[in-house]
């Protein structure tokens, strides 16, 4: 084990080497560490091992050790914070950023950021040593006041952790080599394309869509419906039944087109869930790290691991092309909901989507097509989005920023709060941070950035609020106003979906009936939808 380097000179080993350890060598080197009463340094075969253990009567409260640390040296870099961590007789966490605590937070544009790894609320409650690590996919240049916590957080047991370092590594290599200079190309497929506004569909299931439900979303003004082609996760591993329901949604779709086409309601394809799924499935949401949360390494695609589910990925879309190159109502093809790449991968989230475009433009040289972010399409993943050089591409972002109010009671557990009234309220403070509009606005600037680089077109996929959230009116209002600003295309989630994220419902989370009047976030979709134009 190397020497602790504390120092802003050692802190870390020199800017291009691949690793810099960060634990202490012997209890000498323990003094940059700030333990608790609930904390101690151990020696276990030579090594120095920090011990965590919270009795349940003070689980309140952070409990463990921090140190500052000095990020200056990783800025712009992609890098890979690990440990090795054993614990016992953990209590279950009431939300899934508690519990088990392994993170390293830092100031950015005047939020805080915290990455973290290992915890969830599937976390199970013993565990022998394993690895733990997340990923910093690009530390922002002004990131500051670096802090790492170790221990546990609103939670009760014992861990053990060991072994802390940070390396440089390559998520996200570069796809392919672009000019200097590089702009998005756009034929009139896209640039005589109006401004869409629409909504997210339900997932449809086995009845498929219904007329009336399009009907009613198209008199309220919408001209894009995000149509979900949805796998339930349990069939995704299998690959023939996956083609036959996937086979069964285009049916219902081509029912559906006539209709479609009369009300000039748009349909965006989207594969909701790629061959494979996800390794471990649970809140499918861009808020899902922080609302379903299970260790992070647990969470990537399975296409970016399994080429013969890449294939079929690949083969679906050619399939999809084949038969809608000639619909004009289907207006793009949506490749992946929210990729999730959270480590090294045979196959990046980019790749794969790359992959995909170009089988589609083999087939349909004009359709647009819908490149999403990384890490569940959160606005953070454009700082390292790549694009790429075909005709027509879209990029899209998901917007629910701030996690702890847009999915309050999101997830198992976490209902009793809300029905307590204990509720966060925007604009307020929120996480430790005020936000408001201008809040918003500098969460969404990496997206804004983007744009203006490459001129590229950009659609928000999904956005929302729960329904119970104070101030979520305020909120829809504040985030479409400025996709509006900005040009962008987007669609609310959901339209009869889920009661909790309905705005056909009102705000008390104890009434799921619809409402008898509109409700104030229905009145604000409907003032944007009336600004929708029908195609030429």
């Amino acid at each position: 084990m190397q020497k602790l380097l504390v120092s802003m000179a050692g802190l870390f080993l020199a800017a291009a080497s691949v690793q810099a350890q960060l634990w202490p060598k012997d209890p000498t080197t323990t003094t940059a560490w700030r333990l608790d009463a609930d904390s101690q340094w151990l020696q276990e075969d030579g090594a120095m091992v920090l011990k965590v253990s919270v009795p349940p009567e003070r689980a309140a409260g952070m409990h463990g050790a921090s140190m500052k640390i000095d990020l200056s040296p990783y800025y712009g870099k992609q890098i890979e914070v690990s440990c090795l961590s054993r614990h016992e007789k953990l209590s279950k966490p009431s939300r899934g950023y508690l519990g088990f605590k392994f993170m390293l937070s830092f100031l950015s544009k005047g939020s805080r950021q915290y990455p973290a790894g290992g915890g969830g609320l599937s976390l199970p409650a013993d565990s022998d040593w394993r690895r733990v690590s997340f990923i910093v996919y690009n530390v922002p240049k002004d990131a500051s006041e670096g802090l790492f916590n170790l221990g546990l957080q609103a939670g009760s047991g014992t861990a053990w952790f060991k072994e802390l370092s940070i390396r440089e590594v390559a998520v996200y290599p570069t796809v392919v080599e672009l000019p200097e200079g590089f702009r998005c190309e756009y034929d009139d497929t896209v640039t005589k394309l109006p401004i869409l506004r629409g909504c997210m569909s339900p997932g449809f299931g086995k009845k498929g869509a219904k007329a009336e439900d399009l009907e009613e979303l198209a008199r309220w003004g919408a001209n894009v419906i995000r149509w979900q082609l949805d796998t339930p996760k349990e069939v995704c591993r299998d690959k023939e039944r996956y083609r036959a329901i996937f086979r069964r949604h285009m049916k219902n779709l081509d029912e559906h087109i006539p209709l479609l086409t009369r009300l000039g309601l748009n349909v965006i394809i989207d594969m909701h869930r790629p061959p494979g799924g996800r390794y471990r499935d649970g809140i499918a949401g861009t808020a899902g790290a922080l609302a379903g949360n299970v260790a992070v390494n647990e969470r990537n695609c399975v296409i970016f691991f399994e080429k013969d589910y890449l294939d079929l990925f690949v083969d679906t879309w050619r399939e999809l092309a084949r038969h809608y190159r000639d619909v004009d109502i289907v207006v793009a093809y949506d490749l992946i909901n929210e990729p999730t790449q959270y480590n090294e991968v045979p196959h990046d989230y980019l790749t794969c989507q790359y992959l995909a475009a170009q089988a589609i433009r083999e087939i349909d040289p004009d359709k647009p097509i819908i490149i999403a972010a990384n890490e569940w399409s959160n606005p953070k993943a454009f700082a390292y989005l790549q694009p790429l050089p075909l005709k027509n591409l879209i990029y899209q972002g998901h917007m629910y920023e701030p996690g702890e109010y847009t999915h309050q009671g999101v997830g198992a557990g976490n209902m009793e709060k809300v029905l307590r009234g204990e509720l966060l309220t925007y604009p307020g403070n929120i996480g430790g941070g005020h936000y408001d509009r201008e809040t918003l606005r500098r969460l969404l600037h990496l997206i804004r950035d983007f744009q203006l680089k490459y001129g590229a077109r950009i659609y928000i996929g999904e956005f929302s609020a729960i329904r119970f959230a104070p101030g979520a009116a305020q909120y829809i209002e504040d985030v479409i106003s400025l996709f509006e600003e900005y040009g962008w295309d987007w669609s609310y989630h959901a339209f009869r979906e889920w009661h909790n994220w309905s705005v056909e419902h009102d705000e008390n989370p104890h009434n799921n009936q619809p409402a008898t009047s509109d409700t104030e976030r229905k009145k604000i979709l409907l003032k944007y939808f009336s600004r929708n134009q029908k195609r030429p």
